[in-house]
């Protein structure tokens, strides 16, 4: 049943976007709503939104990938659709509202002049042009975030600076990978091509932040590819919410036969050419609704119990949120996910930030000291991406001021 869950929330979503299109379209765009190709458009959408289920819900039942691909892509294309129409229509409709304002005050005006010429029709067109304008930029943005969803992630290098970094760890490079989501849109071709690329950028660490995978059956094999990805010093990984939504005891298993040591609050000292280095990974809360009170600060206090003190430590932590216990318990660097920045961004932030600046939603973050990066993530469950694409970051530690630098 748990295989089926995302066809039937796609479902609903797509039933209650489509009642809202219509209704929109009957209250506030009257005049749209007399042509019969509007009508046909509005009625086809959730016809598409069926075909595209009964398509993913039969691959499923048959375990025919192609089919499931074709199904599931139709069915974000419709949803992507639906929520830009949803949040366009009411925009449009004030301009449509005003217009009828605007028309109403002239053709009493005429009325009472008499002979006075009917209201320049160029009034009009201004109107139900720019009301024209909201839904087709918003399925334009819808377009172009389906596109950018499906491109290669990109593969930012970023320095971390920090003024009493051991000697023996300037240089490090840390490749960064979370969030891949192998399965419905993300599937092991794309995973290939990660690797290659990875390997491009000579990592000396690999570390995997959880939601690596939504198919505990496959798990192994993918994590045998990641572990392909040549690093001097290896792979390390934390645990996501995914991995226990599709099956924790199954997924640990294929940590213990795979080549990448998986960490759940606990970790390991490793030796960079003579200088120490503490990687510990932290576990999940699994639940998106509410927080165990001290979760992350117990956690973190078991993780870092075989570490030396004073040594350089790099916190893998699936949830940015426990940057904060992080920060308090002196660790230098925290790694997250989850959050994929929002899916949508401007100039290098997730938009979402806006709502709530307070959240670590994208990006690199300081606090007493410490410093923390959230990865948008190498792929996703929804493909949908605007101004926010996917990433695989790697991180170069330095003790060189960022002036000094350029």
């Amino acid at each position: 049943m748990r295989v089926y869950f995302p066809i039937l929330f796609s479902m609903v979503v797509i039933a209650i976007l489509s009642g809202f299109e219509i209704l929109l379209l009957k209250k506030l765009h009257r005049d749209w709503w007399q042509y019969r190709k509007v009508r046909q458009l509005s009625y086809g959408i959730p016809l598409a939104g069926i075909a595209g289920l009964t398509l993913w819900a039969l691959g499923v039942a048959l375990e025919f990938d192609l089919i499931v691909t074709i199904g599931a892509s139709l069915t974000t294309g419709i949803l992507v659709l639906g929520l830009a129409l949803m949040i366009s229509l009411p925009l449009s409709g004030v301009f449509h509202a005003i217009d009828r304002f605007v028309s109403f005050l002239l053709r009493k005006r005429s009325e009472r002049r008499g002979n006075e010429p009917p209201p320049d029709p160029s009034r009009r067109r201004l109107l139900t042009t720019s009301a024209a304008a909201f839904p087709i930029l918003a399925i334009a943005a819808g377009g172009k975030g389906l596109a950018t969803a499906y491109s290669e992630p990109r593969m930012p290098v970023i320095p971390l600076h920090y003024p009493d970094l051991p000697a023996g760890l300037e240089g490090l490079r840390i490749l960064h990978i979370t969030d891949v989501h192998i399965g419905l849109i993300i599937g092991f071709d794309e995973v290939e091509r990660m690797v290659e690329l990875s390997a491009a950028q000579k990592p000396d660490l690999v570390l995997l932040t959880g939601d690596f995978s939504d198919d505990a059956d496959s798990y192994l094999d993918a994590l045998r590819l990641a572990g392909q990805i040549p690093a001097r010093y290896g792979g390390f990984a934390s645990i996501g919410n995914h991995e226990y939504f599709r099956g924790i005891k199954a997924i640990v298993r294929a940590y213990e036969k795979g080549p990448i040591p998986l960490f759940i609050n606990s970790g390991t000292n490793i030796d960079i050419g003579g200088t120490p280095l503490y990687i510990a990974g932290v576990d999940d809360p699994r639940s998106n609704f509410g927080l165990p009170a001290g979760f992350f600060e117990r956690g973190i206090d078991v993780a870092m119990r075989d570490a030396p003190s004073n040594v350089f430590s790099i916190l893998m932590c699936h949830r940015p949120n426990g940057f904060d216990a992080a920060a308090q318990a002196g660790i230098p660097l925290t790694l997250s996910g989850h959050t994929h920045g929002g899916q949508i961004g401007f100039n290098g932030r997730s938009l979402l930030y806006a709502t709530n600046p307070e959240k670590y939603m994208w990006g690199q973050y300081q606090k007493n000291g410490s410093q923390l990066y959230v990865s948008s993530g190498a792929g996703h469950w929804f493909p949908y991406r605007l101004g926010c694409p996917t990433e695989i970051p790697l991180y170069v530690l330095t003790s060189i001021p960022p002036s000094a630098q350029e």
